[in-house]
């Protein structure tokens, strides 16, 4: 048994081009393989054809998984957790992933629920790297959830597929708090929090009593009613309404997080991402806080969370991929900080 699984491990490593990085532990290596797997199986499970119809419904490829994550765990029981989110043991793993494909464009869904594989030739350059969006009849590799092939004539910028501004932080930051669109409200203050963007804690943490800065957010729970406040020179505060939409799976949601990055950059006390070397081939970034869902699911197409499959802070990322996920996490103002050291 021990040399199946030995194996096959070495087939999907070949296959993915994914390998050991410097003192990785065999679960670890194992748990990197089995989820990039899993993402591949949920393309090519989308490439099905029956009764002249091409794609499958998300109901198979939801079985197609659980049944692959179940076999996976037979023979690695080491890594049977890692697919379990242990904030909300009701995820499904097999769920979320096909929810990230639908979410980036890898997959497209019609109208009687089937899913199909978005095969255009849509791609984005990562430095040398090609993040390909589909699956390319040539050969390809993947990170964490994706396929990076050769290039194609069909390119787009990350900051198109991630559909947002140009804004910098800080020009956000400026945007948000323009003094026109604030006015004075009748609020009970004593009912309020504010967040303290020159806190050291995660930014989920960093709500106070009292205002901490000129500029900053205020809440009367933690489901709101929010507002963007300003204190204006005579100490008095101005309000404006800052709505919090509910929060799903979807691609632009969380997006609320990007302007307390934005506060606290401005402040001086950015957020931080750390990168911690991994030997030649490898890097691992942490960040000090949850993403919003662009940047997060972003991350997702070019890392593995690691050691489980939920983890949204801690991240291993090929080095010469490093670049452009930094670029990412830096336009949304967080700072990055390199340790020049060997895990």
């Amino acid at each position: 048994m021990v040399c199946i699984m030995n194996e096959l491990l070495t087939v999907m490593s070949t296959d993915m081009g994914v390998h050991r990085f410097q003192n990785e532990t065999e679960e670890s290596f194992t748990y990197r393989l089995c989820y990039s797997a899993l993402g591949q199986w949920c393309l090519h499970a989308s490439q099905n054809s029956s009764g002249g119809i091409i794609g499958t419904t998300k109901h198979n490829q939801t079985i197609v998984l659980n049944d692959l994550m179940m076999r996976f765990s037979e023979l690695f029981p080491s890594i049977s957790d890692k697919f379990i989110d242990t904030n909300n043991q009701q995820t499904s793993f097999p769920v979320f992933i096909r929810n990230i494909y639908e979410e980036t464009g890898y997959l497209l869904t019609n109208n009687d629920n089937h899913n199909r594989l978005a095969n255009y030739g849509r791609s984005i350059q990562m430095g040398e790297e090609t993040l390909f969006f589909g699956l390319p009849h040539s050969c390809y590799t993947v990170n964490g959830l994706g396929v990076y092939a050769s290039p194609t004539t069909y390119k787009v910028l990350a900051k198109e597929f991630l559909i947002r501004d140009d804004l910098t932080s800080e020009e956000y930051f400026h945007s948000r708090f323009d003094s026109i669109d604030f006015y004075d409200r009748d609020i009970d203050l004593t009912e309020l929090e504010f967040f303290n963007p020159k806190s050291n804690n995660v930014p989920s943490q960093s709500w106070e009593k009292s205002i901490m800065t000129d500029c900053t957010i205020a809440r009367k729970t933690e489901l709101g009613p929010f507002y963007r406040v300003m204190q204006m020179s005579d100490d008095s505060l101005q309000f404006a309404d800052e709505p919090i939409e509910s929060q799903t799976d979807c691609f632009t949601s969380y997006e609320y997080r990007r302007l307390y990055f934005a506060l606290k950059s401005h402040y001086g006390k950015p957020l931080k991402a750390t990168i911690t070397n991994y030997g030649k081939i490898y890097s691992k970034i942490r960040i000090g806080g949850y993403l919003p869902n662009r940047e997060y699911y972003f991350m997702l197409l070019l890392s593995w969370p690691e050691n489980s499959a939920f983890n949204k802070v801690n991240f291993i990322v090929r080095n010469n991929l490093l670049n452009e996920a930094t670029a990412v996490l830096s336009n949304i103002g967080i700072e990055i900080v390199k340790r020049n050291i060997n895990a």
